[in-house]
C-alpha cells in the first residue's frame, strides 16, 4: 500500500470515528496534501470548515478577484495574513469593481491597512502613507513613515524602501522644505537610479527645478521671455499641482486668447516661502513683498500661482488659482491680465464704477453718463473716441436714443444701441456696475460692445471675435502692469518707500509708451 494511501486511510478514520480535528497531525496532513494538490472535495471542505489557512489560501487563490466567496475568505485570512488584509484594502479602494453595488471605501479600505501594519507588512505601511498623503493628512502619512525600518529594507534591496522614500520626498516638496529635499534626493539618489518610480521622481525634481535655484537655467526663460509681450511664469508648490499646471497650460493653448500669451517652463515654488491666504471662500492674495526674492530671476511680465486651494482672481501682474479651477476659468483670469473686464457685477464700490471715466481703461468696458443734451452727431462722436470699439460700429448702428423732441438740433439724448440691433457690435449694458447705488445707476453704467453674453460674464462661453479683434488690436494698451508693480504697492503698503520706488522703476521697464512708463513710476495704475 502506498503513502499516499495510507494518508487517505488514516484521513477516513479521523473523518468517521469523529476524532478531535484540532489534532496537530491532521491539520498537517491535511495542508500537505492540499498544497500537493492531491485533495478530495471532502477533504478541501472539511478543512475549509475548520479554517485550515493552506485550504483558505487554496480557495482564495482560485476565487474570482471580488467576489463574494473572495472577500469572505480575504476576512478570514487577514487575521493573520498581512498580505491579504493589503489585497483587501486595495480592493475597496478600486475605482471600479465588478460588482456595481459595491462602492469605494476608503475607511473599509483603512481599517484592513491598519490590519496589515499590525501584522507587520511593510508594503501596507507606505500605502496608507500615501493615502493620507493624497487625503491632506501629512502629519498621519510621516509618522507611519517614521515606523518603517527603513534602513533593513534597503539593505534587503526592498522595492518599499524606494516607495517609502519617495513619499518622504514628495512630502517634503509639499511643506517646502528645501533642506529636507536636498538631504533625501542626496543620500538616496544612487537608490532612486534603479527604480522606475525613483527614476520618475528624479526626472520631475530637475523638469521642475525643485532644487534648482531660480537664476538657473534663466539664459532659456530669457529667450523664450524676449519673443512675447505678454509672458507668463506659471509656479506651483507640490509635483501633483506642478503636472497638473503643465497639463493646463497645454490646454489653454487650444484657447482663443493664445495668440496673445506665452507660458515659460512652469517652476516649484515651496508653499514655505510664501504667505498666502488659503479660503476657498475668498480670493487667493499673497504677501506680494516677499517676492523680492524671486522677482530678479523670473523674466516674464507676469507671475501665475497655482495655489491649493482659494478663489481664482488676477490682481494687477499676478494671477491667482487653485487646483480646482478649469481651463475656462484660467482662460477668464488670463483675459483680465490683457486689459478684458467682468460683465458680472464687480463688488460694491469698485473703483472703476464710482464715476464717468475720463479715458478707455478696458478692452470691452466703458463706464458713461447714461443721459446727454446737446446735437446728436456731437454727443456720438465724442462717445466714440471713448469706445476702444468705435471702429468696429457701423455708422448706421445707433448708441443714442432720443428722450425729448423739443428741437432736432438740441435734444436730451439715452446713451445705448436698442436691442433691434442686438447682432451688431454697439453700445449695451454690461452688469459690471450694477452693485452701485439707485442713484449712482441713473446717473452712470458700464457698456460692452457685444449685447450676448461672453466668457467675462460666463466662463463656459467661448471669446467672440469682435473681442479677438480688439485684443489684436490693442494688444498693449490696456493690459495690467508686469507683476514687479504688485511688489511696489505691496511695499508702499508697508510704508518701505525707498524699496515701493525701485520696483516702480522695475515694472516701468516693460512698458513701451512714455504714457504708461510715466503712470506707473507714479504708482497710478
Amino acid at each position: 500500500m502506498t503513502k499516499k494511501n495510507l494518508i487517505m486511510m488514516g484521513l477516513s478514520v479521523f473523518l468517521l470515528t469523529g476524532l478531535s480535528t484540532s489534532s496537530f497531525f491532521l491539520q498537517n496532513t491535511l495542508s500537505r496534501i492540499i498544497e500537493n494538490n492531491e485533495q478530495t472535495p471532502s477533504q478541501l471542505n472539511f478543512a475549509l470548515t475548520h479554517n485550515n489557512t493552506i485550504a483558505l489560501f487554496h480557495v482564495w487563490q482560485q476565487a474570482e478577484y471580488g467576489s463574494e466567496k473572495w472577500r469572505d475568505i480575504s476576512k478570514k485570512l487577514a487575521n493573520t495574513e498581512g498580505e491579504v488584509a493589503y489585497q483587501l484594502a486595495e480592493f475597496y479602494l478600486e475605482k471600479k469593481h465588478r460588482d456595481k453595488n459595491i462602492a469605494i471605501n476608503s475607511e473599509q479600505a483603512i481599517l484592513w491597512y491598519q490590519q496589515a501594519i499590525r501584522l507587520n507588512y511593510f508594503k501596507a505601511f507606505v500605502r496608507l502613507a500615501r493615502l493620507y498623503f493624497s487625503q491632506g493628512d501629512i502629519l498621519k502619512a510621516q509618522a507611519l513613515l517614521d515606523r518603517l525600518p527603513l534602513n533593513k529594507l534597503i539593505q534587503n534591496e526592498n522595492n518599499t524602501a524606494v516607495f517609502a522614500i519617495v513619499l518622504m520626498i514628495e512630502i517634503a516638496i509639499n511643506k517646502g522644505d528645501v533642506a529636507v529635499i536636498r538631504t533625501l534626493l542626496t543620500q538616496y539618489s544612487l537608490l532612486l537610479q534603479r527604480n522606475e518610480i525613483g527614476i520618475s521622481l528624479l526626472s520631475k525634481a530637475a523638469k521642475y527645478r525643485v532644487l534648482v535655484s531660480l537664476d538657473e537655467g534663466r539664459i532659456n526663460d530669457d529667450q523664450n521671455a524676449k519673443h512675447c509681450p505678454n509672458s507668463i511664469q506659471v509656479f506651483a508648490t507640490t509635483l501633483a499641482h506642478l503636472e497638473q499646471a503643465e497639463q493646463t497650460v497645454k490646454e489653454l493653448a487650444k484657447q482663443p486668447l493664445n495668440n496673445a500669451v506665452c507660458f515659460l517652463p512652469v517652476r516649484y515654488i515651496p508653499f514655505s516661502s510664501l504667505s498666502c491666504s488659503s479660503d476657498k471662500q475668498s480670493a487667493i492674495l499673497c504677501d506680494e513683498s516677499e517676492l523680492d526674492d524671486i522677482a530678479a530671476s523670473v523674466p516674464s511680465r507676469y507671475i501665475a500661482m497655482m495655489l491649493p486651494k482659494g478663489g481664482a482672481n488676477v490682481h494687477f501682474g499676478m494671477l491667482y488659482f487653485d487646483a480646482q479651477d478649469n481651463v475656462d476659468v484660467i482662460a477668464h483670469e488670463i483675459s483680465h491680465l490683457l486689459g478684458f473686464i467682468d460683465e458680472y457685477p464687480l463688488t460694491e464700490g469698485h473703483v472703476k464704477c464710482l464715476a464717468s471715466q475720463e479715458e478707455a481703461f478696458s478692452q470691452n468696458i466703458a463706464v458713461l453718463q447714461n443721459a446727454y443734451h446737446g446735437k446728436r452727431s456731437i454727443i456720438r462722436n465724442e462717445v466714440l473716441k471713448q469706445l476702444p470699439w468705435r471702429n468696429l460700429i457701423k455708422e448706421t448702428t445707433p448708441i443714442l436714443h432720443a428722450v425729448d423732441h423739443n428741437s432736432q438740433n438740441d435734444q436730451h439724448w439715452q446713451l445705448g444701441t436698442s436691442n433691434a440691433f442686438k447682432k451688431e457690435v454697439g453700445l449695451f449694458k454690461a452688469k459690471t456696475c450694477d452693485k452701485n447705488s439707485i442713484e449712482q445707476q441713473s446717473a452712470i453704467s458700464a457698456f460692452k460692445p457685444l449685447f450676448k453674453r461672453t466668457k467675462l460674464e460666463y466662463n463656459q462661453v467661448d471669446f467672440p471675435s469682435p473681442y479677438l479683434t480688439l485684443l489684436d488690436k490693442h494688444l498693449e494698451q490696456f493690459r495690467m502692469p508686469s507683476f514687479h508693480y504688485n511688489i511696489a504697492l505691496a511695499h508702499y503698503q508697508k510704508n518701505n518707500i525707498k524699496q515701493a520706488n525701485y520696483w516702480l522703476t522695475q515694472a516701468a521697464k516693460w512698458e513701451s509708451t512714455h504714457s504708461r512708463k510715466g503712470k506707473e513710476r507714479e504708482g497710478h495704475f
